[in-house]
């Protein structure tokens, strides 16, 4: 499997001028979601799709692929908070269709690995470490004969930057342009592929999954959808266990608190979001240095799984009482701005839960089910029992129905 390799900011934003002007067939202004490139990284019988499934299915019947998967690793354009070109990177699942259909394509934003190019989810495969096992998981689904994508969060491929962790803006842009890549791959304009053009299946039907932070950024994504991208569809969203408020997040799981604290303080600036207002005083000199050089795996062992170590006191009760908004206005302002789905984006949604989740607070991901089904969502919630955070085994043939459920009432199949 070939090995992919990292550039500095300047470099990407030139590699990409070049690989941008190589690959179109005619002169164009890069846009958001036009393809850099695109490279193909491996195929995948039924029995190795299986096999990688089996990684992931270790307590569940895996489910047994009916197609040969290929996998492409595709970079394309987007538009970073600076408002400057930047190149996401990302893996497209394609199946081996007999004849040509029209299949749903199964976006999916991960979890959290980190914020450093070194924790980027394509790295997993290739070092065999487990942070969530993400192509494994789109691997299953795309055994099924599902397209699927799975792009990387915002500076991921650049050691020279963090990602810009749960800023709703940064995944918005990051899920909209991967859709734009693939309809523009898929498609018949300068940018398309001719292997995938050719291929027995095109994408129809956009559904936009993701895990706890992906759940964050496909809801973002959503609501910001008709302002950064009305030319693109989404006619169904997918939430494992989405995390979309951060305050909630600080209160029940505070390990990924502190990279938090640390991304706004970089976004927003210190004034208006000091980790020193917020974190004890053991967390703040080697804060910076703790966020760069810990994945999810070692913010899970540095890190208290509760609040009241991590936080000060006043921070704590102010937590505890839900009164940010009368305590520390600026920072629960910023903390709003970035709550994700409550827009009235009226996309129909799926919420897969467990019962005995760690991250996600069973009742406050209820009032967020009541919140938009008031906002006009039609809203599928589904609570597994005895079931913890990751419920993407437990719900894959729910998902797969779900899809297939709505592309025939939208008439996509």
């Amino acid at each position: 499997m070939q090995s992919l390799p990292s550039f500095g900011a300047r470099a990407i934003h030139a590699v990409a001028l070049v690989l941008f002007s190589a690959f179109a067939a005619a002169p164009l202004i890069a846009a958001p979601g036009d393809v850099v490139s695109i490279e193909y990284d491996q195929t995948y019988s039924p029995s190795q799709v299986n096999s990688m499934a089996g990684q992931l299915f270790t307590s569940r019947a895996v489910p047994q692929a009916r197609y040969t998967v290929d996998v492409y690793v595709i970079r394309y354009l987007s538009t970073d908070l600076e408002e400057n070109p930047t190149v996401i990177t990302a893996q497209l699942l394609v199946p081996r269709q007999p004849q040509r259909e029209d299949q749903p394509l199964y976006l999916f934003a991960p979890g959290t690995t980190g914020l450093t190019d070194q924790c980027r989810p394509l790295r997993e495969h290739q070092v065999g470490i487990n942070w969530g096992l993400y192509r494994h998981h789109v691997l299953a689904i795309a055994g099924q004969g599902v397209i699927g994508m799975i792009p990387e969060y915002m500076h991921f491929g650049d050691p020279d930057r963090l990602q810009p962790y749960f800023i709703a803006e940064a995944g918005t842009r990051v899920v909209l342009d991967s859709v734009r890549a693939v309809k523009n791959l898929f498609g018949t304009g300068p940018g398309a592929s001719a292997a995938l053009r050719d291929a027995g299946v095109r994408p129809a039907a956009v559904f936009l999954a993701g895990f706890s932070q992906g759940g964050h950024a496909i809801f973002a994504a959503a609501d910001r959808r008709a302002d950064y991208a009305p030319d693109v569809r989404i006619d169904g969203i997918i939430g494992y266990g989405p995390t979309t408020n951060i305050e909630q997040l600080f209160r029940e799981f505070s390990v990924v608190a502190a990279p938090i604290i640390y991304t706004f303080a970089q976004h927003y600036g210190v004034d208006r979001f000091d980790p020193a207002i917020m974190l004890a005083d053991r967390w703040l000199p080697t804060l910076a240095q703790d966020v760069r050089r810990l994945c999810i795996l070692g913010l899970q062992s540095y890190y208290p799984w509760g609040p009241w170590p991590l936080f000060r006191p006043e921070f704590n009760r102010a937590l505890a009482n839900r009164t940010l908004a009368r305590d520390f206005p600026e920072i629960d302002a910023i903390l709003r701005e970035n709550i994700t789905g409550l827009t009235g984006h009226r996309v129909p949604v799926l919420i897969l839960q467990g019962s005995r989740d760690v991250v996600v607070n069973l009742d406050e991901q209820a009032e967020f089910v009541v919140a938009l089904r008031n906002l006009g969502s039609e809203v599928r919630y589904l609570v597994y029992e005895n079931s913890p955070h990751d419920t993407r085994q437990i719900a894959f043939e729910e998902v797969l129905r779900w899809m297939n459920e709505r592309m025939t009432e939208t008439g996509e199949q």
